[in-house]
C-alpha cells in the first residue's frame, strides 16, 4: 500500500493541491491539519484527516509532535504506518506535479537503484557495465527535488531572490546515492521511504512551545543519516521533481529561523557523536533518544528531543497495525 502524508495549515487551499495530483497515484492520503480540529471538508475512504485533537488523543505526551510547524507531518507518518503502508510519501501542500512519473521514480529509487554509478554525471565512462549494473537492496529513503522555488533559508531568499532563476534544476536530472560519511540537509517537502524506516522519520518539536522553527526536517535528517550510516541503509536524492510554489513569506521565515541558524552549527556534531550498537532501526532510534536525553551539554532542548524520540519509539513497540476507518 502506498500512502501520502500532507501537513497543511491551509485547508482551504488543499483542494487545489488534491485536484492537481489527480488521478491520485496513492492508495490512501493522510492529511494532518495544523489546527485544533479538522476543517469542514469531509474525510473519505481514501482521504483521512487528522488534527491536534487526534494528536492529543494518541499521546501521553502530545507535545512531542510539532504544532505551527510542518514537523506535524510526523504524526501522519505514524498513522500511515498503522494502516499498513508499505511505502510512505510526503509532500508539502505547495508542491505540484511536474510530470506523471512521480510515484514510479520514487519507487524506482527505493527498489531499483543500480549498484554501479558513473564517476562523471551524464557521461558513460569506461568500465561501466552495460547490462549487469546490479541493484542495491538497502535503499530505504528517497528524497526528490524541485523546480520553481528552491529550498533555501530566509537569509538566502532575501539576499538572492532577484538573481534566482525560476527553475533551478535540470529536468533531465538523474538520482544518486548520497555518501554515507557526509551529512546533507534533508528537505521534507518531497520524500518517500519504506515502512521499515518509519520509526526513523521523527521530526523533532518545533514551532509552538519550542525555541526553534523550520529546522524539523533538517534535524530529523541528522538522526536519520546517523542511523542509516550505522545500519548501511542507503538514501537516494534527485528524481522525482515537483514544482514548488512557495507559500511562505521570507520575512516571516527569517524571524522563525533565526534561533535555529546558530544552533544548527553545533546540532549535527551532537548527533554525530552518538554511539550506536543496535542492529535494527528501532533499537538505534532508542539509542539516539537515550543519548540525547542524557546529554551533558546543558541544552534543555536537546534533552527534550531525546525524551520525545523515546516516546515516539513506543508507538512502534506494539507491532500492531490499526485499521481505522474515519
Amino acid at each position: 500500500m502506498n500512502v501520502l502524508v500532507i501537513p497543511t495549515n491551509r485547508p482551504d487551499r488543499l483542494a487545489e493541491f488534491l485536484d492537481a495530483w489527480r488521478p491520485w497515484p496513492w492508495d490512501k492520503i493522510v492529511v494532518v491539519e495544523d489546527a485544533p480540529d479538522v476543517s469542514r471538508a469531509a474525510a473519505s475512504d481514501q482521504v483521512l484527516r487528522y488534527s491536534w485533537r487526534d494528536i492529543d488523543a494518541t499521546f501521553t505526551q502530545p507535545d512531542i509532535i510539532s504544532r505551527r510547524d510542518s514537523g506535524i507531518r510526523a504524526y501522519g507518518f505514524w498513522r500511515a504506518w498503522t494502516i499498513g503502508a508499505d511505502y510512505i510519501f510526503t509532500l508539502d501542500d505547495d508542491c505540484f506535479p511536474v510530470d506523471g512519473d512521480y510515484l514510479r521514480q520514487h519507487l524506482q529509487n527505493l527498489e531499483s537503484t543500480p549498484a554501479w554509478h558513473s564517476s562523471v554525471r551524464h557521461l558513460r565512462v569506461r568500465g561501466l557495465p552495460y547490462v549487469n549494473t546490479g541493484t542495491l537492496k538497502n535503499v530505504y529513503v528517497s528524497m526528490g527535488l524541485w523546480v520553481g522555488h528552491p529550498d533555501i533559508d530566509a537569509v538566502q531568499s532575501l539576499a538572492h531572490s532577484a538573481r534566482l532563476p525560476d527553475a533551478v534544476l535540470d529536468r533531465g536530472l538523474s538520482s544518486w546515492l548520497m555518501p554515507s560519511e557526509q551529512y546533507f540537509p534533508l528537505c521534507g517537502m518531497n520524500v518517500a521511504f519504506r515502512r521499515e524506516a518509519a520509526c526513523l522519520m521523527y521530526f523533532p518539536p518545533m514551532g509552538m512551545s519550542s525555541p526553534y522553527s523550520r529546522f524539523d526536517d533538517i534535524w530529523a535528517g541528522l538522526v536519520l543519516q546517523r542511523i542509516c550510516r550505522h545500519l548501511r541503509y542507503g538514501i537516494v536524492c534527485g528524481q522525482p521533481l515537483v514544482e514548488h510554489r512557495r507559500a511562505s513569506d521570507p520575512f516571516t521565515n527569517l524571524v522563525k529561523e533565526a534561533p535555529g541558524i546558530q544552533a544548527n552549527e553545533r546540532m549535527w556534531e551532537i548527533v554525530d557523536a552518538v554511539e550506536l550498537h543496535g542492529s535494527d532501526a528501532l533499537t538505534c532510534m532508542r539509542e539516539v533518544g537515550t543519548a540525547l536525553g542524557s546529554h551533558s551539554c546543558g541544552d534543555e532542548y536537546v534533552r527534550r528531543w531525546g525524551g520525545a524520540i523515546l516516546e515516539w519509539c513506543r508507538l512502534f513497540d506494539t507491532g500492531a497495525a490499526v485499521n481505522e476507518h474515519e
